[in-house]
Parts: structure tokens; C-alpha cells; sequence
């Protein structure tokens, strides 16, 4: 077996369909799911996708355990929200025939509310290695894989089909705002204080309008400079939040416990 296609899901029975064609010229698919409750496992076994279930809220897990169970001598890496298109399928084929390294990164055709930003640079991604070559994933967010050997790159793009809409897109930014606020509270992050907020959303807002110039995208690339901001601002909330002593609960559990008492004392 050539080649193994290992596709990260949960809840994701809107996309996963095109995801899966768009595989097929693999030897074998495998969805690694982190407790889909929709049709998604369905979707899957209807089209012949192996099932890998797992648990927890580390990425380079979900990566390693589809490694695991992967058969191919080569290993590509997709999300639900990812097409190859048949140019990439045929140098994928190629290189594997007549591979020059033991992995390559692939660079990403973004889509933005429905629109590729031109000024979103290259976002290119190390997806595509030799199963013997890939000692193992890194990383609970942001996640990388250790790579026995060198890495190149292909030339055609995958396309990534991102930010949809605003109800698809905040929920996974409340959600793994909580993890990146643990990881920087581990790391012993320095207290938050009002200036600290200004900044970190200032080097947001110059990296995406003035370094990346998204701003000469339109209205897309606005809302995208913006979203970046607030999506930095959660996170460094949350972290806040830990942070704070007494703890936000300590805090309101007190003042209730004021009030309760001062009825048990006094009558109206």
C-alpha cells in the first residue's frame, strides 16, 4: 500500500463528503474522530473510510494515532475543511514514485468568507511524508511533525475552505482559546495587566493590516484583521482570568456569601 490519507473529524457531516473524494486516489482513508454526535461516522463508513476513535484535546495525538493504524509507506495529513485538487493528486503520485525527500510541505489556497486573500501570504504546511521518515507529532496546539530526513516542497496547492461564517468559525475559537490560555499559564506567562492587552492586539493588528497588507483584500481582509485581534484578545482574557487572585468564582461566591449573611443576621 502506497499511500494512506488520514482525515481529522468531529461534527463535521457538511464538509466531510468532498473531503473524502477528493482523497480517493489514496490507497486507503482514515478518519481519526474526536466523538462526532452527527452523521459524520456515517458519512465515513458509506464511503469506506477506516475509523480511528480518540480522545483528548491534543492535535499531535489525533495525528500520531492515525500514524498508527496508517498502512501506507507514505502519509498525508488533511482537515475536514481541506480539497486536494487533481494537479496536487498527480505530483503526490509522482513524488512518490521518485521522491527526492523524505517529506514535503504543501502550501494552502485560502478561502476567506468565500473569497482567497490574495495578501494572506504562503501558508504552507508539512503534511506529506514517508510513514518511516516521521518519528512522531509535537505539540497539543500548533502542532509539527519530527521528520527523520529531509523535507522539500511540492508545487501545487492544497485548497483549505476556512471561516465560512461567523457561527462556524467562533465556537472553535472560544474552544481552543482555552487550551492556548492553559499552555501560556503553564509557561509561566507574566501577569496581565491593561497595557499588555494594547499590545498584544496592536502586534496583531501590524502584522495582519501593515506586514501581511490583508487590508488591500477588502472588506474580507478587514474582517479578518479584526477577527485576529479578538481572537488574541479571548486568549489573553482567558488567561486572565486564570491568572487572577482570588479567582473570578472565589470572587462572586464571596459577595453572595456577604449577602446570605447578612439576611441570617437581620430580619426586615
Amino acid at each position: 500500500m502506497k499511500l494512506s490519507v488520514i482525515i481529522l473529524t468531529y461534527n463535521v457531516e457538511d464538509e466531510i463528503i468532498p473531503a473524502i473524494k477528493s482523497s480517493q486516489f489514496a490507497d486507503e482513508i482514515i478518519a481519526v474522530d474526536t466523538g462526532s454526535t452527527d452523521g459524520t461516522l456515517d458519512i465515513c463508513r458509506k464511503n469506506g473510510v477506516k475509523i480511528v476513535h480518540t480522545t483528548t484535546d491534543s492535535f499531535s495525538k489525533w495525528r500520531n494515532d492515525g500514524a498508527k493504524v496508517a498502512k501506507g509507506e507514505w502519509l498525508l495529513y488533511l482537515d475536514s475543511d481541506e480539497r486536494i485538487p487533481v494537479k496536487l493528486a498527480k505530483e503526490i503520485l509522482a513524488t512518490i514514485q521518485s521522491p527526492q525527500h523524505s517529506a514535503y510541505t504543501i502550501s494552502r489556497y485560502e478561502v476567506f468568507l468565500g473569497k482567497h486573500l490574495n495578501h494572506w501570504g504562503d501558508p504552507r504546511v508539512l503534511r506529506f511524508m514517508k510513514r518511516s521518515a516521521l518519528k512522531r507529532w509535537e505539540g497539543k496546539l500548533h502542532e509539527q511533525p519530527k521528520i527523520d530526513g529531509t523535507i522539500g516542497d511540492l508545487r501545487q496547492q492544497m485548497v483549505h475552505l476556512s471561516h465560512k461564517n461567523i457561527d462556524e468559525k467562533l465556537p472553535n475559537t472560544l474552544l481552543w482559546s482555552k487550551t492556548e490560555a492553559k499552555m501560556l499559564y503553564d509557561a509561566g506567562h507574566p501577569p496581565m495587566v491593561g497595557w499588555r492587552f494594547i499590545r498584544i492586539m496592536f502586534t496583531e493588528f501590524w502584522n495582519r493590516a501593515v506586514r501581511q497588507r490583508l487590508w488591500r483584500d477588502g472588506t474580507e481582509g478587514w474582517i479578518e484583521i479584526i477577527y485576529q485581534m479578538f481572537s488574541k484578545f479571548v486568549t489573553y482574557e482567558r488567561l486572565w482570568e486564570m491568572q487572577r487572585k482570588p479567582s473570578l468564582k472565589e470572587t462572586y461566591d464571596n459577595i453572595d456569601k456577604q449577602i446570605l449573611n447578612e439576611w441570617s443576621d437581620k430580619k426586615l
